[in-house]
């Protein structure tokens, strides 16, 4: 069987970024990782927020039943 990473079934992606108070936030919600990580650029270059990283969103049954099906490891 092979291993499969979380980016192959991620539905969604999201940006993480720390905004000038110092929360730290999940923002966003695009379907393409292009777009995220163009928004991600955009922000951090703008110096709006700092950018953490653009991270994959799964829901939570998925990934539940990808772990069930012991695919990561």
């Amino acid at each position: 069987m092979r291993t499969r990473r979380i980016a192959d079934v991620a539905g969604a992606w999201t940006v993480v970024v720390t905004v000038p108070s110092g929360e730290t936030v999940a923002a966003g919600n695009w379907p393409d990782l292009i777009e995220a990580r163009a928004w991600a650029r955009t922000t951090n270059q703008a110096r709006l927020a700092r950018v953490r990283g653009v991270l994959p969103l799964v829901s939570a049954s998925g990934l539940t039943a990808e772990l069930e099906r012991g695919m990561w490891q």
